[in-house]
C-alpha cells in the first residue's frame, strides 16, 4: 500500500503557524486518503468537549496528504483548507506550550513511540488546585477528540512511526515503519520549541 506524509495545522493569535505531522499507510489514493484524514482531524478538532479550552484565536487552516517517495520525502500534494477556530473565552497559555499525544506501537523501546504536539490550549484548561497540570475536565475532552479521531480513521489509514535510523543493534532498520496500536496522552503541558521562534519579543531593561 502507499505511504503518505500526513499534516495538519493553522495559526495561533492569527498570525504564528503550527503544525502537526503524521506517516500513514492507506490503500486509496492521494485524494481519497485526504478526504479521509481531513474527516478524522475534523472530528478531533471539533469535539464539542474540547472546543471550549481551544483559544479563539488559535485556528485549524489546513490539512494535507502527500504521497511519500522511497525516502520519505513529499510528492504530490492534496490540501483541504479551514477556519475553525476555538471557542474558549480564556486567554492562550503561550506559543510553544502544547499537548502531547504518545502514539505507541508494539515495540518497548523508544522505537516505539511517537508524538503528535497539538497547539496550546487556553489558561481555563490549566488546573485550578495547583495550575501546574492540565485540568481534569480538559485531559477528558483530549482523550475523547483523540479517540474520535482514530475512531474516524478506523482501518482507512493506519498511522505509523517512521524509522529514519536504524538502531545499533540492526534489530531496526532505516527507513522501516510500525503500525501505531495505541495512544495516550500525559496530563502535563508540554513545548514545542519552534512555535512562536519568529515573534520578535519586547524586552525589557533589567
Amino acid at each position: 500500500m502507499p505511504n503518505y506524509l500526513l499534516t495538519f495545522g493553522g495559526l495561533q493569535n492569527g498570525a504564528q503557524p503550527w503544525s502537526c505531522r503524521a506517516v500513514g499507510v492507506s490503500s486509496g489514493n492521494e485524494s481519497a486518503t485526504e478526504t479521509a484524514w481531513d474527516t478524522a482531524v475534523q472530528a478531533l478538532w471539533n469535539t464539542a468537549t474540547l472546543l471550549p479550552y481551544i483559544p479563539a484565536l488559535t485556528t485549524l487552516t489546513y490539512t494535507s496528504t502527500s504521497t511519500a517517495s522511497s525516502t520519505f520525502k513529499q510528492t504530490t500534494k492534496t490540501t483541504i483548507t479551514h477556519s475553525i477556530a476555538g471557542t474558549s473565552a480564556s486567554k492562550a497559555i503561550g506559543y510553544r506550550t502544547c499537548e502531547v499525544v504518545t502514539l505507541r506501537t508494539a515495540k518497548a523501546t523508544r522505537y516505539g513511540r511517537g508524538r503528535i504536539y497539538l497547539p496550546s490550549l487556553a489558561i481555563n484548561a490549566v488546573d485550578t488546585t495547583t495550575g501546574y497540570l492540565i485540568l481534569p475536565a480538559a485531559m477528558t475532552a483530549l482523550g475523547t477528540a483523540v479517540t474520535n479521531f482514530f475512531s474516524s480513521l478506523g482501518a482507512t489509514i493506519t498511522l505509523q512511526i517512521l524509522h529514519r535510523k536504524g538502531s545499533l543493534d540492526g534489530t531496526v532498520s532505516p527507513l522501516s515503519m510500525d503500525p501505531v496500536i495505541s495512544s495516550d496522552l500525559p496530563n502535563l503541558f508540554c513545548t514545542q520549541r519552534r512555535r512562536g521562534d519568529k515573534v520578535v519579543p519586547t524586552r525589557t531593561a533589567g
